[in-house]
C-alpha cells in the first residue's frame, strides 16, 4: 500500500511538471516571399508619404530591398531566403 501511493505521487508529480518542462521559446519569424516583402515595404511607403506615385513607391522599396539583401549582419537561410 505504502508503494502504491508514493508510486502515484511520483506519476502525478511527473504529469503535472511536464508542461513546465515544455520548450516556450518563441518560433522564428516566418520567411516572407520577396512579393510578401515588396507589398509590405509599398504598404509602409504609402502610409508615410501619400503623395508618391506608385512608381515612385516601387523604386524607394526595390532600393530598400536591395540594401537589406546585400547587408551582411541579415541572416540568410541556406536556400538563399531571408
Amino acid at each position: 500500500m505504502k508503494y502504491g501511493i508514493q508510486t502515484m505521487l511520483l506519476a502525478a508529480a511527473i504529469v503535472f511538471s511536464t508542461p513546465a518542462l515544455a520548450d516556450d521559446a518563441p518560433a522564428a519569424k516566418p520567411v516572407k516571399t520577396q512579393k510578401e516583402q515588396m507589398h509590405a515595404c509599398m504598404q509602409k511607403q504609402r502610409t508615410a508619404n501619400p503623395g508618391l506615385s506608385k512608381n515612385e513607391l516601387k523604386k524607394a522599396c526595390e532600393n530598400e530591398m536591395k540594401t537589406l539583401e546585400d547587408h551582411p549582419s541579415i541572416p540568410v537561410s541556406p536556400n538563399g531566403v531571408q
